[in-house]
């Protein structure tokens, strides 16, 4: 699913993150997951594909 595309992305396996959220939404008329968790001082905001789990944006910020 969307967590395990993100995760992929990320490089990274589910133990390594925390704070995980998984929220549905619609970007320009698709439907869309939007995943984001924290790793290490990193927080993820990754936006998947609901049909096809392709990765639409990705973004890593420090966490603060």
């Amino acid at each position: 699913g969307a967590l395990a595309a993100a995760l992929k992305r990320a490089g990274l396996t589910e133990a390594q993150v925390r704070e995980t959220e998984i929220e549905p939404d619609f970007e320009d008329g698709r439907a869309v997951y939007e995943v984001e968790f924290v790793s290490g001082e990193n927080e993820y905001e990754i936006t998947v594909d609901a049909a096809t789990g392709k990765i639409l944006d990705y973004e890593v910020e420090r966490d603060d």
